[in-house]
């Protein structure tokens, strides 16, 4: 007997296990497009010597992202008890911003009229 599941998929298995967000210094061209395609959201700082300041365990709170995505290319982030705030980043077209809204490329493909 053999079981077919999305999390089988080395591409498909960070999205299957819960990841939505990836913040980075860089990313490699086609790493970025393929994390926007399986509806991740590829993030960098604004400033990379924020970089230092966030530690292991640390939260981050983004609020208001979907209007922020839409509004502009920065997302101001921020610590639980706002001990302190980051900008960050995103260098998306507006249709990947829909990509992204619509939970990846085959859903945003499949949600448009034929």
């Amino acid at each position: 007997m053999s079981s077919r599941c999305c999390a089988s998929s080395p591409k498909l298995a960070p999205r299957y296990l819960g990841l939505r967000l990836v913040l980075a210094k860089t990313f490699a061209r086609i790493h970025w497009q393929n994390l926007v395609n399986y509806g991740v959201l590829p993030l960098t700082f604004a400033h990379t010597a924020d970089y230092d300041r966030i530690a292991q365990g640390d939260v981050l709170r983004l609020g208001g992202l979907h209007a922020a995505l839409r509004r502009g290319t920065e997302i101001q982030a921020g610590t639980g008890g706002d001990e302190w705030r980051v900008t960050l980043m995103h260098a998306l077209s507006p249709r990947q911003i829909e990509v992204l809204l619509a939970g990846g490329l085959i859903n945003f493909v499949r949600g448009k009229p034929r």
